[in-house]
């Protein structure tokens, strides 16, 4: 029903994680460029580190994300069930902080594995080239998501309430 204003935001919410899927999350970039990408299902290195180009990816990331896309939309879809509506909700803010907990976990993995690279590849001092890790604009928007997935739970808690009352005057 898209009247209610719970469905814009979780239809917002089913948006910005579509987007935040397919988008890049991160780079780290040195004062040559670009030395490695992060996206939720994979991590690529260019350059000298190509050789950290890892088959173990952070896939769990889009998997996570997947599955909040699949609550949400089963959550848009049950309207009429507020109760079922509303746990499905729940569900899917806490797999989006989960989600943000462990984007935090590999970032900071790659970013001391990029470091270790850097330290062991070059033994001059002088050519070690610091990179820096980088959130691009996609990694903000699981947080965009619980705060959306927050603002329809209340919206679902007020509509519960109202039919509840007029229950209770009938």
């Amino acid at each position: 029903m898209i009247q209610r204003i719970q469905t814009v935001y979780l239809a917002l919410v089913l948006i910005f994680s579509f987007v935040g899927l397919i988008s890049t999350v991160g780079e780290w970039t040195a004062a040559n460029g670009i030395v490695a990408s992060f996206s939720n299902f994979t991590f690529g290195a260019e350059g000298a580190f190509k050789a950290l180009d890892s088959t173990k990816g952070p896939w769990c990331l889009g998997i996570l994300l997947i599955m909040v896309m699949f609550l949400t939309t089963m959550s848009i879809l049950l309207f009429r069930k507020r109760m079922r509506q509303l746990r499905l909700t729940i569900f899917s803010t806490i797999l989006l902080v989960g989600y943000v907990a462990a984007y935090a976990v590999f970032a900071f993995y790659y970013d001391l594995k990029i470091d270790v690279y850097a330290m062991t590849a070059y033994t001059e001092v002088e050519s070690i080239i610091p990179a820096t890790f980088r959130l691009k604009f996609a990694a903000i928007f699981p947080v965009l998501s619980i705060i959306l997935n927050c603002l329809a739970i209340q919206g679902i808690r007020k509509d519960e309430a109202l039919v509840r009352s007029l229950d209770r005057i009938r």
